[in-house]
């Protein structure tokens, strides 16, 4: 798995070199960059001016035509990316506590941080995510919801929440991955008790203090005395806890490929490229509009055919086409990133130089 809205990033890895002719110099900056010194248009089916004319709304602003472009890069970016990263990634998921809760009695939390202490698994390229939390508190009132690593003092994510019921599932979706300059590490996720109006439920009812393994995290509960801050606090200050905090998270643990791919880009450039060349003709082919460029393109429909699929048999002119030539390059991607992930597992990290 790898997080879409993080490998954006990548945009500006291909760029177009755009057009001579005063009507069509349209093309921003961010189009016109390549960092890897690949650009779309140099194939002649992928002409600015081709490309442009072709498009459905004939008044279309420059603005939304260099953002069509942008979302293009974007889109060929993932679908190169979910083609390498194909395989299953899925490791486990559980809620931590499994078994029945009594609410009858409650906890009297003193002063501080509680809740819990995540150890990531080092020997992977490990992901995990806080899909949501079941709480269970007695009474209404405000709590602040917080996740902390060990890297960095500022809270990691955070999210208010107003207790309304004795068992309230609140959303969360936080994502925690080894970017943003956070590489595994220890996490501390739960709250501030300072001023709650709410008091946790009491597992103390058979096997409900029972928590779950869950495959590649080290999970303890912890408590940091007089701690009432949304700074990461003195990690030798941190406690064992046996106190219920009212927290049940549910966590899915994946492999995660997002860094690998921020720190490998170049080896993604021409696959990159190809997609976008053959998503760019593939447009040219559909488009409904009529006038003088995209008659030509029109005429042109059985080459940019063999432009993308290629052509091959006897007694006629080979082309080797776009798609082919993408996927023996996924292929070579495929195959050099399994190296890379070799390296990431076993802690012999391998990346290239960015550009």
């Amino acid at each position: 798995m790898f997080n879409k809205n993080k490998i954006d990033t990548l945009y500006g890895i291909v760029g177009l070199r755009g057009s001579d002719n005063p009507l069509y110099k349209i093309l921003d900056v961010e189009n016109s960059l390549s960092t890897s010194g690949y650009f779309v248009d140099d194939n002649p089916y992928c002409k600015i001016e081709l490309y442009k004319d072709n498009q459905d709304y004939s008044d279309i602003s420059d603005l939304d035509f260099n953002t069509n472009l942008r979302e293009m890069q974007q889109s060929a970016i993932s679908s190169v990316c979910g083609a390498v990263f194909s395989d299953s990634d899925y490791i486990d998921r559980q809620v931590l506590y499994r078994y029945a809760q009594n609410k009858t009695e409650v906890e009297t939390l003193p002063s501080g941080f509680i809740g819990y202490k995540i150890t990531p698994n080092n020997t992977k390229s490990l992901a995990f995510s806080i899909t949501r939390d079941i709480l269970s508190f007695n009474g209404t009132g405000d709590i602040e919801l917080m996740i902390f690593n060990s890297a960095k003092k500022e809270v990691v994510f955070s999210q208010i929440v107003s207790i309304v019921s004795d068992h309230q599932v609140v959303d969360l979706n936080w994502v925690l991955d080894d970017t943003d300059g956070l590489y595994k590490g220890e996490y501390y996720y739960g709250y501030n008790t300072d001023g709650l109006t709410v008091q946790p439920f009491k597992r103390d009812y058979n096997n409900s203090n029972v928590e779950s393994i869950i495959t590649d995290l080290y999970i303890e509960n912890i408590f940091v005395k007089n701690h009432n801050t949304t700074v990461l606090f003195d990690l030798t200050t941190t406690e064992g806890n046996s106190l219920a905090t009212g927290l049940n998270p549910d966590i899915t643990v994946y492999e995660d490929y997002t860094d690998l791919i921020l720190n490998n880009k170049r080896l993604f450039a021409r696959s990159i490229l190809l997609d976008m060349q053959i998503k760019m003709i593939g447009f040219n082919l559909a488009s409904i509009r009529s006038n003088k460029n995209a008659r030509i393109g029109e005429a042109n429909t059985v080459r940019m055919l063999q432009e993308i699929d290629g052509q091959s048999g006897e007694g006629v002119v080979k082309i080797a086409g776009l798609r082919p030539m993408l996927l023996g390059e996924i292929k070579r991607l495929t195959k050099e990133i399994q190296s890379l992930r070799d390296g990431y597992f076993q802690g012999r990290i391998s990346t290239y130089t960015d550009m």
